[in-house]
């Protein structure tokens, strides 16, 4: 089975977002949002204590880069050139054609419909560049506006996943939501 390939994450671009790769100097704006309570407590991730977290996050994903194995972009508002957060895929399953989005995006920035518009033009790039079949997304029970960010996405809600993720020392009962290339297709025609 060929490897999915990511084409190099290129650069994608919304009305107001530049979906970009994450750089080195892209620390301070990452710690600021990363090191957020409230940002990551739904997240599987541990709050960035020290700068040194935000680094490990980035010199990961720099690694994933090198080999075409991470669709990882960092949310940049065109307005100012600040990073606001990121959207992409922690995995994916190259046998069946699909993947599983995650995002994370600065308080400051909640509720501005800046998630959705990211996420739209991510799906646009899984099913017309990377071919992919089907995108997942999940989110913990008590993070309704995450769900709400995948409803606007044109994601359809599948069911609960009852104890599908251990994380923070317990395991966390999910909704799961999903989007098949045929229903994006759909959502494309006036």
């Amino acid at each position: 089975m060929k490897k999915l390939k990511f084409k190099g994450t290129p650069q994608l671009e919304t009305e107001r977002l530049i979906l970009r790769r994450i750089r080195p100097s892209d620390e301070d704006d990452i710690f600021e949002y990363g090191s957020d309570d409230e940002v990551s407590k739904f997240v599987v991730w541990n709050t960035h204590k020290t700068i040194e977290d935000t680094r490990s996050f980035i010199n990961f994903t720099l690694a994933r880069y090198e080999k075409d194995e991470a669709g990882e972009w960092g949310i940049v508002l065109k307005e100012n050139g600040k990073l606001i957060g990121t959207i992409g895929f922690p995995w994916c399953d190259v046998r069946n054609r699909r993947a599983e989005l995650g995002y994370v995006l600065s308080r400051t920035y909640w509720g501005q419909g800046i998630m959705p518009e990211g996420v739209k033009k991510v799906l646009e790039f899984a099913f017309t560049e990377m071919e992919l079949n089907r995108v997942e997304c999940c989110h913990v029970t008590d993070n309704e506006k995450s769900g709400r960010v995948m409803q606007k996405a044109g994601m359809r809600f599948e069911g609960i996943a009852r104890e599908k993720i251990f994380a923070k020392n317990r395991y966390w009962d999910v909704k799961q939501y999903a989007i098949l290339r045929s229903d994006w297709i759909k959502q494309q025609t006036p």
